[in-house]
């Protein structure tokens, strides 16, 4: 009646998901719950998120023995606590065989996460890219998404009242914490915060919160993303009668700080742009193009001020509207688009060190805008 136990000869076999579910996200209505069904325990394991555009690891979940399933939760935020950016992130599950038998477990997927933390300049709220607004001669306001592939989607077109002559258009962030991109807008002499919601074009009958007057001295509004690295998106403006440029940090609750002056005899740039973070030290920078069509970037600082200028490259006359995008390309950097006097739309895509690549044309047609943002 004794049980014998002998080798079978038979190597024992690797660790391996025999089925699995990896359901989509979406961090306002559910944690995200995969299940992992295993072919044998593991002592222990782990799960680590990365961004998938910049390769930077934002979380990593890790867990004990498992004798066949593996059950994470994850509820869309950082080691810090805090929601990640929207956009498309890699998950990597690693689990070491209880029986210490053959290699360990490494299994990878993609999963996109939708309404958490707002990017820059994604009105759209849900995959990270970078999106154009567009208004027309009668003030009408209409929406391009990015694709990620370097192209933009079809127009959508807004549904509600039109923005009066002379309106600009400032693609801010989220300064009022739903999650959403926000637009500024400077309606005559007043600077109002508008908050359409995420996913949902800008227009006049958007809700809005006016933030103060005296706005009209300006002739160049943009916004460089977060340019001082604290967190909150800024706003950049040129004063039409010295050619100043003032710095206007962002708070949580729709204002800004009082102007700050970063720089004087801006009157020889025919262009200002908020251009993004350029050179990936995560705060943003300014382009200039002067009359010659030579392009100059301004990197942020910490203070909010701007470095020294860089020559990026010249060829940039014959265009009548210049703006920095964010992430057209899926590579986590910010871009660049640019429409020429015959109305073709063109995209310099950004290489991460503070220059772009040749352009590429995606598309025609665009001098019917009078506005692009």
């Amino acid at each position: 009646r004794r049980v014998r136990i002998v080798p079978s000869g038979v190597p024992a076999s690797k660790i391996a998901v025999i089925d699995s579910d990896t359901p989509a996200m979406d961090v306002t209505s559910v944690s995200w719950k995969p299940r992992w069904w295993l072919s044998k325990p593991a002592a222990s394991w782990s799960l680590t998120f990365r961004n998938k555009a910049t390769g930077k690891t934002v979380r990593t979940l890790t867990g004990g023995e498992a004798r066949g399933l593996v059950a994470p939760s994850w509820d869309g935020r950082n080691a810090a606590g805090a929601y990640v950016p929207n956009g498309t992130y890699t998950w990597t599950l690693a689990a070491k065989p209880a029986d210490g038998v053959q290699a360990d477990l490494s299994l990878s997927g993609t999963l996109p996460v939708t309404r958490g933390a707002a990017v820059w300049r994604d009105m759209a709220g849900a995959d990270g890219f970078g999106d154009l607004l567009v208004t027309d001669a009668a003030g009408a306001v209409s929406l391009y998404k990015g694709t990620g592939s370097g192209k933009l989607s079809s127009r959508v077109a807004g549904s509600g009242n039109k923005f009066t002559a002379g309106t600009v258009l400032v693609p801010f962030g989220d300064v009022d914490g739903d999650r959403c991109v926000d637009v500024l807008a400077r309606v005559g002499d007043q600077l109002r915060a508008y908050r359409p919601g995420c996913g949902k074009v800008v227009t006049a009958s958007s809700p809005y919160t006016a933030i103060s007057s005296g706005w009209a001295r300006y002739d160049k509004l943009t916004s460089p993303g977060d340019l001082n690295g604290d967190g909150f998106p800024d706003l950049i403006t040129r004063q039409a009668s010295t050619g100043d440029l003032y710095f206007h940090a962002g708070t949580a609750d729709h204002r800004l700080k009082s102007r700050v002056r970063i720089q004087t005899n801006w009157k020889l740039y025919k262009q200002v742009v908020g251009a993004g973070d350029l050179n990936g030290d995560g705060r943003g920078d300014v382009l200039g193009v002067d009359s010659a069509g030579v392009l100059w970037e301004y990197f942020g600082t910490s203070t909010g001020g701007l470095t020294k200028r860089v020559r990026v490259g010249g060829g940039l006359k014959g265009y009548s509207a210049l703006v920095g995008t964010g992430d057209l390309t899926g590579d986590g950097r910010s871009d660049l688009l640019a429409r020429d006097t015959a109305g073709k739309l063109w995209r310099y895509a950004s290489t991460g060190a503070g220059k772009y690549g040749g352009r590429v044309q995606i598309g025609t047609g665009w001098n019917g805008f009078k506005g692009l943002f």
